[in-house]
């Protein structure tokens, strides 16, 4: 069994994003700056939805966990 999503471990990456910004958009920038596995599982499991600030993000990551 895995173990939940850790919020702090997107937390460094999420300042630099450009806000709105869809999920898809989201993990493909996680995937391109080399983010970790469980930090880009905590993201693949967000809700399929445009984000507009870090704090949404932040805050359904740790619904998710």
């Amino acid at each position: 069994m895995t173990n939940p999503p850790d919020p702090e471990q997107v937390e460094p990456f999420l300042p630099n994003l450009d806000y709105p910004i869809s999920k898809a958009d989201l993990v493909h920038v996680a995937e391109q700056e080399g983010l970790g596995d469980e930090a880009l599982r905590a993201l693949r499991i967000l809700p399929n939805r445009t984000y507009q600030s870090q704090e949404e993000v932040r805050d359904e990551v740790a619904l998710g966990s």
